[in-house]
């Protein structure tokens, strides 16, 4: 037995709900908190993706052997 899906009218269509999403500026799914551990300053930076957010940690870890100050990196989610 094969089963069809019924097609839906543009008035079906118009009568549907829908959620209206943000602005992508406004959809940042984790915030990156850099901190500076000798005075304890620190920077909170929101991004949309994960993967971005790892490879700022690992680029912030490096710095910080770098310029030989304590940096610290965490990721939260939002």
């Amino acid at each position: 037995m094969l089963l069809e899906k019924k097609r839906l009218t543009p008035e079906e269509l118009d009568a549907q709900t829908a959620l209206e999403l943000p602005e992508r500026e406004m959809m940042a799914l984790v915030t990156i908190i850099i901190t500076n551990l000798l005075n304890n300053l620190s920077i909170d930076v929101d991004v949309k993706n994960n993967n971005v957010a790892v490879q700022v940690c690992a680029v912030v870890t490096a710095l910080s052997s770098l310029v030989n100050t304590p940096l610290d990196c965490s990721i939260q989610q939002k």
